[in-house]
């Protein structure tokens, strides 16, 4: 059985059985879907343009906190990382192998970054289309030594929006940021301050998966005019398995109570807690 993280430790966990992830709720009628909170959203997906989450992950660092051992807690090393390449890190949960998303591009580790882009074609009734919608998701696992430079690079994103350009099949796109989310330790809880909001820019919808998340960030974000879609009010795992829920809601279009609903779910069904336990991780 797994447990529920202890204080600022990261649990190694060596799978001994095959546990299904959660089938995704449907959105409850009277919802509103998450993409309403940017009205450019819609229109994008009408046009044909994809719908793109940009998420940060910086790798846990046994320099900052316990991240279950050695090996999973080296900040530079993202291949067994636990927040990347170890067996419930993003990266690696995403390519599992009942995974639904297709990768695009890898961009190899550098020495700083390593970014990886996945596809999902959904239906578009969710999002007023008669055809399916691409979603992306972008993910970038950043060295833990600049784990500042990834909350300000976060931040950034989320009050001022941003775009990304990728290779798609050898063909060169770029696209607008949808979303932009936050996976690993919570770095303002050590002191580390949020930047000055930047003039010019247009916030858009944000998450963030680590410890106690909302006090935290969602007060600033809201304040700064990004939409928090999901945020954390205890000490949890930042794993893949929540992270490929909440993108998998938002690819349905889901509303933030939907997006909560499959956080928890994965996150009960994977550490195997009870309900109630899973609930009180993510913030109403």
């Amino acid at each position: 059985m797994r447990l529920p993280v202890v204080p600022m430790v990261a649990a190694v966990v060596i799978a001994t059985a095959v546990v299904s992830a959660p089938a995704l709720p449907a959105p409850a009628p009277g919802d509103t879907p998450w993409s309403a909170a940017d009205p450019r959203l819609a229109a994008e997906a009408r046009a044909g343009s994809p719908i793109v989450t940009f998420l940060h992950v910086p790798l846990c660092s046994n320099r900052m906190i316990d991240c279950g051992s050695e090996i999973a807690g080296r900040a530079g090393d993202p291949s067994k990382n636990i927040y990347w390449g170890a067996i419930f890190g993003a990266r690696r949960f995403f390519e599992r192998r009942t995974s639904p998303w297709i990768r695009v591009e890898e961009r190899p580790w550098d020495g700083r970054t390593e970014r990886v882009v996945y596809r999902l074609q959904t239906g578009g009734k969710a999002w007023g289309v008669d055809r399916e919608v691409e979603t992306l998701v972008v993910l970038q696992a950043t060295h833990g030594d600049a784990i500042d430079s990834v909350v300000d690079d976060f931040w950034k994103t989320a009050t001022q929006g941003g775009t990304v350009t990728f290779s798609d099949g050898g063909r060169e796109r770029s696209a607008r940021i949808s979303a932009v989310g936050y996976a690993g330790h919570n770095r303002l809880m050590d002191g580390k301050r949020l930047p000055a909001v930047g003039a010019g820019g247009a916030p858009i919808p944000s998450f963030v998966v680590a410890c106690k998340s909302e006090p935290w960030f969602g007060p600033s974000l809201r304040q700064a005019g990004s939409v928090p879609l999901l945020t954390t009010r205890e000490l949890m795992a930042p794993e893949g398995y929540v992270l490929d829920a909440v993108a998998r809601s938002m690819a349905a279009n889901g509303s933030a109570r939907a997006i909560r609903r499959a956080a928890i779910d994965a996150y009960r069904s994977w550490q195997r807690i009870e309900e109630r336990q899973a609930a009180w991780v993510f913030a109403p």
